[in-house]
């Protein structure tokens, strides 16, 4: 059994419906509150000429290094101030997976891998139009390998709403996987 947590990771490829999860899941954990974060929260605060150009050229390099530190620094402000989040993120190598667990351990993150068919990856793709196909390609092929994760998923024909309820129903079917009430308006 997994120790008591406040922290759920969402790792997998762009593409394979993370943040369209965290959604669902959020929504599935009632009357618990669990704020959703990504390292597009923080991606996002970027001018968009500078997003677009790292989208089209699929060069990443004109984006400060530090910006997945920042996101780490962010939901751990949100943890120490007593916040439960589940935290969704692209894992590409061994050193970001073992970077993440470094600043987590102490959260016990309860870790959920996704996992999707290229075919439905490509098509994702081009509906959001906000990232190349390059980039899910990139992370089809990498994503998903550096961590051991507590749940897996494939969502290329299962909706999100299901996987979250099916979650949240493992969740609370292991007394003290996830952490009790912080305050007395939950």
């Amino acid at each position: 059994m997994l120790a008591q947590s406040n922290l759920i990771v969402v790792s997998g490829g762009s593409g394979t419906g993370k943040s369209t999860l965290c959604k669902a899941l959020q929504e599935a954990l009632l009357p618990q509150a669990w704020l959703h974060f990504s390292v597009d929260t923080v991606l996002y605060c970027l001018p968009q000429s500078t997003l677009d150009r790292a989208n089209r050229m699929n060069d990443w390099s004109c984006v400060d290094p530090q910006l997945i530190g920042s996101a780490y620094a962010c939901v751990s402000v949100l943890l120490g101030a007593g916040h439960r989040v589940i935290f969704d993120c692209v894992v590409f190598s061994e050193r970001r997976a073992r970077e993440l667990l470094n600043v987590f351990q102490d959260h016990r993150p309860i870790l959920v891998g996704l996992s999707c068919s290229w075919e439905e990856i490509q098509r994702r793709t081009a509906a959001r139009g906000d990232r190349t196909l390059a980039e899910a390609e990139l992370g089809f092929r990498n994503a998903g390998k550096h961590l051991k994760h507590d749940y897996t998923f494939e969502t290329t024909h299962t909706p999100p709403e299901v996987i979250a309820s099916q979650l949240a129903d493992r969740l609370r079917a292991r007394p003290g996987e996830l952490s009790s009430p912080s305050s007395p308006n939950e």
